[in-house]
This record gives C-alpha cells, sequence and structure tokens, in this order.
C-alpha cells in the first residue's frame, strides 16, 4: 500500500477543463506566520439564467470547526447535492448490506483510523444530513457496481493507474513513491510524535492530489469520480428544472476539476473561489 490509496480515499469517496478557463485548484496546503492549514475550496458558478451553483470541496477528515461551519453554510442554499454511495442517508438501514457494500468497507475503515490517528472528526458525524434541502446525488450500490463491470473497472485497475499517477507525480519532486509511501504510512500507524506534526506532514501531500487524479481519469475516465460526477449534475439538472436557483454540489475535493470542466461545457461561468480551513495546524513552539 502506498501513500497515494491515502489521498483519494479522504477526497474522492465517501461509503456512505474548458481551453478559455484556467485550471482551479480545490484543495491547498497553506502556510502562515503563526499557523498552517489544509483548505478546501468554494467555488462559485453562474449559468446564463442566473443560476448559482458552489461546488463545495470536502476532505472527509477534518476540524469539527470545519464541519460546523459547513452546516451553517449550507443552510443558504435551496439545495445541498451530496454524494454517497448506496442508499440515500435517510434510507440507510432499511435494507440489509449488500455484498457489495461490504466490498467497500475498507475504504470507511481507512477514514476511521486515519481520523483517529489525527484526532479529527468524521463527515458522516460532522455534517447534517437531514438538512431538509439535502439531496442524494450519487450512484447507488447497483448502478456503481453495473457501471464498474461495463467498464472492466476494479479497485486493482485503479490501484495501478493511482500508481502510476502517483509516480508521475512523485517524479516531478524528485521523490521515490515507494519509499516515501511506506514512510507516511509508517509514521501515520506508529509514530508517537504530535498529530499536528502528522497532519502537516499528509497534508503537504495534498498539493499534489489533483495531479493524480488527472492521472488516474485520463483516458476514458473511471466510475469512481467521472461517472459519479455525471450522476451528480443529471441531479442538478432536475433540481434546476423544479426551480432551485441556488445550488451547493458537496463532493469530495478529488471530483472536483472534472466536475467543474462539466460545468463550463454547460455554459457555467466560474465567478469567485473561497477558501475554508479543514485542517488548523499550529506551529508547535
Amino acid at each position: 500500500m502506498k501513500r497515494l490509496l491515502l489521498l483519494p480515499a479522504l477526497l474522492a469517496f465517501t461509503v456512505v477543463s474548458s481551453a478559455e478557463e484556467p485550471k482551479t485548484k480545490f484543495i491547498r496546503f497553506a502556510e502562515e506566520e503563526t499557523s498552517d492549514s489544509l483548505q478546501t475550496a468554494v467555488v462559485s458558478y453562474e449559468s446564463p439564467q442566473k443560476v448559482q451553483v458552489d461546488l463545495v470541496g470536502a476532505v472527509h477528515i477534518a476540524d469539527k470547526a470545519y464541519f460546523d461551519g459547513l452546516n451553517t453554510r449550507f443552510k443558504g442554499y435551496d439545495a445541498v447535492l451530496y454524494e454517497l454511495v448506496g442508499p440515500a442517508i435517510e434510507d440507510r438501514g432499511k435494507e440489509p448490506p449488500s455484498k457489495d457494500g461490504q466490498n467497500l468497507a475498507w475504504v470507511g475503515q481507512m477514514q476511521a483510523m486515519m481520523k483517529d490517528a489525527l484526532k479529527l472528526h468524521g463527515q458522516l458525524e460532522g455534517i447534517d444530513y437531514q438538512a431538509k434541502n439535502f439531496v442524494h446525488a450519487d450512484m447507488n450500490m447497483k448502478q456503481f457496481t453495473q457501471t464498474q463491470e461495463t467498464k472492466k473497472e476494479s479497485f486493482l485497475t485503479l490501484y495501478l493507474k493511482a500508481v502510476q499517477a502517483q509516480k508521475s507525480a512523485n517524479a516531478k519532486k524528485g521523490l521515490d513513491s515507494d519509499t516515501a509511501g511506506l514512510v507516511m504510512l509508517l509514521k501515520v500507524f506508529t509514530a508517537k510524535d504530535s498529530s499536528t506534526g502528522l497532519k502537516r506532514m499528509i497534508a503537504q501531500e495534498f498539493d499534489s492530489v489533483e495531479d493524480i487524479m488527472a492521472g488516474v481519469e485520463s483516458g476514458d475516465g473511471t466510475v469512481l469520480v467521472g461517472e459519479r460526477n455525471r450522476v451528480a449534475l443529471e441531479v442538478m439538472d432536475k433540481q434546476i428544472a423544479a426551480g432551485k436557483k441556488r445550488l451547493a454540489i458537496f463532493y469530495g475535493a478529488a471530483h472536483l476539476a472534472d466536475m467543474e470542466e462539466r460545468l463550463l461545457k454547460k455554459g457555467f461561468k466560474r465567478t469567485k473561489t473561497e477558501w475554508l480551513k479543514a485542517w488548523n495546524l499550529p506551529h508547535e513552539e
């Protein structure tokens, strides 16, 4: 297991570009005088019909204050479209878990281990998914597995694509993927130094996650990102047709470069970007 598995799990998955527009960053590591931070973007777009859509980048484990701030922000939207492979939040537990759902359990388990090791909070416990304006905008488990079968995609093929993308990103930095990945995992799960130090080490790696995901999505894209994004925007179109004028799409930050490209092709224009602190990393004295 290499470090590339950590970043997509935190940014692209909850179990549970245009030539005219420059590429947008949706996650960054910011160094400041008294503290550093891992930040996610809220990027706003407007359609010719004056419909506003905000892409709200998520990192699935974060400071409690980050999730509290999002809950407050989400109250101002007509609809908040959220990701969750499987049934909508309100339907969870009504049916016995499927075999396919059990096969994805490792994603949640990895996020739980990272949450505990880094002393952070989980998205599913931090976000109010029972809010009346929340709308499920993702594949159900049957759609997900059937689309994977159609595309002949498996977690092994995704892993191999991610390996190559990680190597390419690391080569630009002069790093060795295997050695660096092993060191990160050992530090996260065995180190006795402070959680702030571990978070800072991992947060610095997020600067390359968008390059990695671009490599993974090369060719005809993946179910993990591209096909789920397609479903999300189909739900968006239905919400707009129903008269909603201000919408948020709340998805892992690794999804949003592809999602922005799809919005721009629909005629939306980017209007502003705001950055939110997901991990506050004060300097140690």
